[in-house]
């Protein structure tokens, strides 16, 4: 098992690095910092964007926007899931609803959010409405997964709601739910982020990406982005720890 995980450590490194490699190849190849800015230009940057007063408040207000837009989507969508999964007529109601806001672009749902809202609030109505299908459809798709047999049986002796939704709705739904978030997840600050460089709220990584956009300061663009990654890689990680230690194993 270490073997295993050292060598996919060393595999990983090494894609790492050919990545990089590639990408300062194309930089001295293009030769134009304004256009592509090597690696290295590019960490210098970053580093002087961590080492900034104002770092820290653009990316707490993207994680504090992105977070509390995700954990609304996912607590309406475990809830909707939930009864659609349980309620065909509830389900037959919602099934429209969904549709639309399943089928709606996210550029569409940024620009009526900016007709409609002010800035804070842009960014948290299209991260909602871009998360909140993904983990409805999930939460019903786990709730498929139940044998028929088994909710006779529970209704037949009589065991309580609360009951079955420990016992046996949530061992379903667990490993469809921990999908559904996980891509929720890696959208959110993909969504956050754009819906940010449109509505230009004073503090936001989006913002200030548009603001070095329109310097033409390349590099800072690029390191923004390189924050972006690691934010999604870590709350990756973090997911997946949680997985592994606990969610999978329900109890």
């Amino acid at each position: 098992m270490k073997s295993s995980t050292y060598k996919n450590r060393l595999i990983t490194g090494f894609s790492l690095l050919t990545f990089l490699l590639l990408w300062a190849l194309a930089a001295a190849r293009i030769g134009k910092e304004i256009i592509l800015p090597n690696p290295l230009v590019t960490m210098a940057q970053l580093w002087r964007l961590l080492t900034s007063g104002l770092f820290w408040a653009h990316l707490g207000a993207t994680l504090g926007r992105g977070l509390l837009g995700f954990t609304l989507a996912f607590l309406a969508g475990l809830a909707c899931g939930l009864l659609s999964g349980r309620c065909p007529t509830f389900k037959t109601f919602f099934h429209l609803w969904l549709t639309v806001i399943r089928s709606t672009p996210s550029m569409a749902l940024i620009l009526l959010a900016l007709i409609w809202f002010k800035a804070n609030a842009v960014t948290l109505f299209v991260t909602f409405l871009v998360v909140f299908p993904l983990i409805t459809q999930n939460v019903m798709e786990g709730l498929k997964q139940i044998d028929p047999e088994l909710e006779e049986m529970a209704r037949l002796y009589q065991v309580s709601f609360r009951r079955r939704i420990r016992r046996l709705y949530l061992p379903a739904i667990m490993p469809y739910l921990a999908t559904g978030a996980a891509a929720g997840l890696g959208i959110t600050w993909k969504v956050m982020i754009a819906a940010e460089v449109m509505a230009y709220p004073q503090l936001g990584i989006g913002t200030r990406m548009d603001t070095a956009r329109t310097y033409l300061e390349t590099a800072e663009v690029f390191a923004w982005t390189v924050v972006i990654i690691a934010i999604s890689l870590f709350f990756d990680r973090i997911l997946d720890t949680l997985l592994r230690k606990k969610l999978l194993y329900w109890e």
